[in-house]
């Protein structure tokens, strides 16, 4: 595997909040918080190619494109263009129910996603995108007449009834095959629509662009910053962990394992959490590239209690999470604060099976907040 040298990469997981929630969520997303929550997710996605940032200082005139579809085997198939780069993104999520009263989304109790990203020429009305033996996006964007216009009830701060996206349709070819087959796609007509970021900034921010907005905070499907959790880290300690407060909180303690595995162009990531007595979940991030397409591959399942297990002092740890991961592993710390992370625990990303999460080059280590 070959991968760009990159930590911001695994900014992707911002894509994460973006998964459709299932026909019937009782809250509905407000249609400009909704088209800048896509904005803060291909900015992560373009970490991959070195271009992301964590101010937007864009042009006037400035378009994203975006489309998503149910394809036909039950995998949600989305596009997101801004200038030169095309993110093509296949995610399946398995939703749980809340209590009864709770109105907030459906919980993820699982989640499968990979994101493919290629240079390309994205205009006003068109996509263009080679994504090499895996397909290609050549589209079209035919206005409906539809619009998304900047008012209070899209959830604008500074409403001025502006035009911030066109809804339509993209027309032509998109055409990809995923690794293995695990899906084909073969689409000639899919709904979109077409944004306006100046307008966008103006209705979410009430500033333009040239402020240098500041994107809105992404969260990981676990509720940790993963750029930062896997941080370059000096001698055999591990980086801070931002889940860990630097003040006493009033909520539960959240402890977290951390495996990752860096070497000089690629980096795997597994990482696991509680909060409390509550139900522990599961982390995989694969980052690479091949070719010129960047590649980031997530996993994610809530698992139960005794699948993440560790000892008061935090000096060893054990996980045995459940599909798409298999097997177990094990961190213990041995003399002169020395530590393994040992087993047989392995994840099946979309388009990669069984790929090793234990053993050396891995490192390892847990922490707690307070």
């Amino acid at each position: 595997m070959r991968g760009r040298r990159t930590v911001a990469a695994l900014l992707a997981l911002a894509a994460l909040p973006c998964i459709a929630a299932p026909a019937g969520a009782a809250q509905q997303v407000r249609p400009a918080r909704q088209l800048y929550a896509g904005l803060a997710r291909l900015n992560g996605q373009l970490a991959l190619m070195g271009q992301g940032s964590s101010t937007l200082g864009l042009p006037p005139g400035r378009t994203l494109s975006e489309l998503r579809f149910r394809n036909h085997d039950g995998y949600t198939i989305s596009v997101l263009a801004l200038g030169q780069t095309v993110a093509l993104d296949v995610s399946r999520a398995r939703f749980g129910a809340r209590p009864q009263g709770d109105r907030r989304r459906k919980l993820r109790e699982r989640v499968a996603e990979t994101t493919y990203l290629a240079h390309g020429r994205v205009t006003r009305r068109s996509i263009a995108a080679s994504f090499g033996e895996l397909g290609r996006v050549a589209l079209r964007f035919r206005p409906s007449g539809r619009d998304v216009h900047a008012t209070r009830k899209a959830g604008c701060r500074k409403p001025n009834g502006a035009v911030i996206a066109k809804l339509g349709s993209f027309e032509g070819r998109l055409s990809f095959r995923g690794e293995g087959g695990y899906t084909s796609v073969e689409a000639r007509r899919v709904p979109g629509r077409s944004v306006d970021l100046t307008a966008l900034l103006a209705c979410v921010l009430g500033v333009s662009p040239k402020d240098g907005a500041a994107l809105p905070q992404s969260h990981a499907p676990l509720g940790i910053r993963l750029p930062g959790l896997v941080a370059q880290r000096g001698g055999s300690g591990g980086p801070g962990v931002p889940s860990t407060p630097t003040h006493p909180s009033g909520g539960p303690r959240s402890t977290t394992l951390v495996a990752d595995r860096k070497e000089a162009l690629a980096r795997l990531v597994f990482a696991a959490q509680v909060q409390g007595g509550g139900r522990p979940r599961f982390l995989a991030v694969d980052q690479a590239s091949v070719g010129s397409i960047g590649i980031v591959r997530l996993a994610y399942v809530r698992g139960a209690a005794h699948e993440l297990s560790f000892d008061d002092s935090l000096s060893s740890g054990a996980v045995q999470p459940p599909p798409p991961f298999r097997g177990s592993a094990e961190l213990r710390r041995g003399p002169h604060d020395a530590k393994s992370w040992s087993g047989s625990l392995a994840v099946s990303f979309l388009g990669a099976p069984d790929v090793p999460l234990a053993g050396a080059p891995f490192g390892a280590w847990l922490s707690q907040g307070f």
